[in-house]
């Protein structure tokens, strides 16, 4: 099977965790939302209109404040992005490249 289709086959997981996204030319986190995880990535909604194959660190905060969790802290890598139907608003698809925490 070919790549595409084995990814495919991983269990999604649908959140609504906010997101910081730290990019290497900004001062302050993008703030943004988590929709789904998988086992090798995650989709998040945001401003943020990155490149293809852009590298940043992001921290997906636990659903609960005050939990027992702590923030998934990781490495990404775009693989994919489009237009939502709202103005100034992302999908775009991540890799996780290494958790960092």
């Amino acid at each position: 099977m070919d790549r595409m289709t084995e990814r495919r086959r991983d269990r999604r997981i649908p959140l609504g965790c906010k997101v910081g996204i730290k990019l290497e030319d900004a001062a302050a986190p993008v703030v943004g939302t988590c929709v789904e995880l998988s086992v090798g990535g995650l989709t998040i909604h945001s401003t943020h209109v990155p490149r293809m194959d852009e590298v940043f660190e992001i921290a997906v905060l636990p659903p609960e404040p005050g939990g027992s969790f702590l923030p998934l802290h990781a490495r990404v890598r775009v693989r994919r992005c489009h237009a939502l139907g709202q103005a100034g608003l992302y999908a775009m698809g991540v890799e996780i490249i290494e958790v960092i925490k």
